[in-house]
């Protein structure tokens, strides 16, 4: 029955087929067969089509009336549609396959002038994130289309029939399009949604158009309208969204760094505020500052006084221990050797007369620190009777008619030898100082009142008091390789037994300032001076000291040579632990006894007796230099009231 009645159908479409590009068709079907149906339209549009397997089924057409070739085609592709296939269209045949395989297949040639066929396109996002708009896309699509979603690029990738892709990608334009009034949810750590919500409308900040609403089960706020809108109520609820603080207060000791400074630190470190105390009074101190930490120096206890919020308390006082370390402190041992020798000899032969009273012919030569001639003479016109003999190196001798000469001879060597051993402990990046001199006036000014006679009255002087001797300054800094970088400044001073002009005495100073970096128990030297000079005086009578032999008469010559050495070397000693103190300790007065005994002089057993005047240590005990045990009994038994007794030390 079925074939007749498709057969009847084929024969009235054959008889039509020539008029069916320019007249009206007439399609009525009744369960016809879904591959005869595609034969038939394969042979109204003259079209090739590939069938899959899996095309199968029946088809039912109603059409009363008569449709145009162009209807034919939408009629076949509704078919297709019903039935969950679709068309991938090339150049000369088309491929007919069930929808869920066509993602599958290459696409075809696009000749845009057809549709239904199955297609993959690109759908770029400018707007709204790609996963917001999948999931509202997604329940649109058909169950055999593929939605996929590239987030980073803004990007959907969607595989579905040509007719889907333009609703799809009409709504998309819609949902993508961009507006001032967008939906934010705000979460809340420390307050709640509601109570938030109620601080917020109170505050009447809302414009027409937006909303804020509470979700309790988030605890968050729901905020819908525009950006400025939004911002606004974000920053609020960052004013007021902080959790309730708890402050304490806690009182740490120090027991190396200084209260004030220890206090100046921690306020930069955490933004504190604060001031310096004193447990005498009491009084002092400052409220939180607006992080709500406060810092006070109590100085007298060498203590900080800190009041913070409970959650941050524990990590300012780790702060402080961290912080309060035992610092290394720095033996600084100087060397300081100078050495001087000076030379000085002349000799000269001077002759003259003294006749009637005048001084009439001779050789007289100014030789400094040397007699002349005109000095002895003078002492023979005075009255005096000049007899021979030898003056500070001179040999002189008058007769009595006042003719008379001298013969000047000297020779001296004069040698200095200095040697100073200044040693001084310090902390790390600490300022020390060490001062052996004498403290010497020095005339700066003068004035008198002179009155009616030419006596001054009332005369004085102003006078500086100055330092001469030895002054070293130094201030180290351990780096962690343990290297000592010293800032230093030594000054070595001492008086010449000379006056100026202006009348105060001469000093010779040397002094040295330099930033060194030095191994940990290393020396080096700082400064160096080598000085070697020499000079040479004479004196003749021209002419007459040409002469062979007597010509040394008429001749008078001195010389003088000079050599000066000076060295200035340092070694820094880094002292991490008691133990190494202690055995420095030991070392600097095992030399110090050492050198005391060498310059004690000898006891030679006579009356009165020679005093000990070493160092009282024996190399194992340091309190000895502190006992009294070291008096003499003679001397304490005779005192009245006793001396006191012997010190005594706790063991370490």
């Amino acid at each position: 029955m079925q074939f007749l009645r498709f057969l009847a159908l084929l024969l009235t479409l054959c008889a039509a087929l020539p008029h069916v590009t320019t007249a009206q068709v007439s399609l009525d079907l009744r369960d016809a067969s879904l591959r005869d149906f595609v034969q038939i339209v394969a042979q109204s549009t003259g079209r090739n089509f590939i069938l899959d397997d899996r095309v199968q089924g029946s088809v039912t057409v109603v059409a009363p009336n008569e449709v145009s070739p162009g209807a034919i085609y939408e009629i076949f592709l509704n078919v297709l549609e019903l039935n969950r296939l679709t068309i991938i269209e090339g150049d000369e045949t088309d491929r007919i396959v069930p929808i869920d395989v066509a993602r599958e297949l290459a696409p075809g040639a696009d000749r845009g002038r057809r549709g239904g066929d199955f297609e993959t396109r690109v759908i770029a996002l400018d707007n709204s994130p790609a996963q917001e708009i999948a999931e509202v896309v997604r329940p649109l699509l058909p169950g055999e289309a593929v939605l996929s979603v590239v987030p980073e690029a803004g990007l959907l990738i969607l595989s579905d029939r040509r007719e889907n892709f333009q609703r799809i990608v009409k709504l998309v334009d819609r949902l993508d399009s961009p507006t001032r009034s967008a939906i934010e949810t705000i979460p809340l750590r420390n307050g709640k949604a509601a109570e938030m919500l109620g601080v917020i409308n109170a505050l009447s900040i809302t414009p027409p158009g937006a909303s804020l609403s509470a979700d309790p089960r988030s605890n968050a706020l729901i905020v819908s309208g525009t950006p400025e809108f939004r911002d606004r109520v974000r920053n609020v609820v960052a004013q007021l969204d902080r959790p309730q603080r708890s402050f304490a207060t806690e009182v740490v000791r120090l027991n190396y760094a200084g209260a004030e400074d220890m206090a100046e630190v921690i306020r930069q470190s955490f933004g504190g505020a604060g001031a310096s105390i004193g447990a005498a009074t009491g009084e002092g101190g400052a409220a939180p500052a607006t992080t709500g930490i406060s810092v006070v120096a109590e100085t007298s206890q060498n203590a900080l006084v800190i009041t913070a919020p409970a959650d941050r308390m524990q990590a300012i006082v780790a702060a402080v221990r961290g912080l309060d370390q035992r610092p290394d402190q720095v033996l600084i041992e100087a060397v300081i050797f100078e050495l001087s020798v000076d030379n000085f000899s002349d000799l000269s032969f001077q002759f003259g007369g003294v006749i009637e009273d005048a001084t009439v012919g001779g050789v007289e030569f100014a030789i400094q620190g040397r007699p002349t001639l005109t000095s002895l003479v003078t002492t023979v016109l005075s009255g005096a009777e000049p007899t021979g003999g030898g003056t500070g190196g001179s040999l002189a001798a008058f007769d009595r008619s006042g003719i008379g000469g001298f013969l000047a001879a000297l020779a001296s060597k004069n040698s200095t030898r200095l040697l100073s051993t200044p040693s001084i402990l310090t902390l790390n990046n600490r300022e020390a100082q060490i001062v052996v001199a004498q403290n010497v006036p020095f005339v700066t000014g003068s004035f008198a009142t002179v009155g009616d006679s030419a006596v001054p009255d009332q005369p004085f002087q102003t006078i500086q008091r100055q330092d001469v001797g030895l002054t070293l300054t130094v201030t180290p800094q351990i780096t962690r390789d343990n290297t000592v970088r010293l800032e230093l400044r030594q000054e070595v001073s001492n008086l010449t037994n000379s006056a100026s002009a202006a009348g105060s005495e001469i000093t010779a100073k040397r002094e040295l300032s330099t930033n060194v970096l030095v191994r940990d128990g290393h020396v080096i030297m700082l400064g160096g001076l080598l000085e070697n000079g020499s000079g040479a005086v004479n004196q003749r009578v021209p002419g007459l000291s040409e002469l062979p032999l007597l010509g040394r008469l008429f001749k008078g010559r001195s010389t003088s040579q000079n050599q000066r050495i000076l060295l200035v070397m340092l070694r820094p000693r880094i002292l991490s632990s008691d133990a190494e103190a202690a055995r420095e300790t030991r070392r600097i007065a095992k030399a110090a006894k050492r050198a005391s005994a060498y310059i004690a002089p000898p006891d030679d057993g006579t009356w009165p007796l020679q005093p000990d005047q070493a160092f009282p240590f024996d190399g194992a005990d340091l309190d000895q230099p502190f006992d009294a045990g070291f008096i003499d009994p003679a001397a304490r038994a005779r005192r009245l009231p006793p001396l006191p007794s012997r010190l005594t030390f706790a063991d370490r």
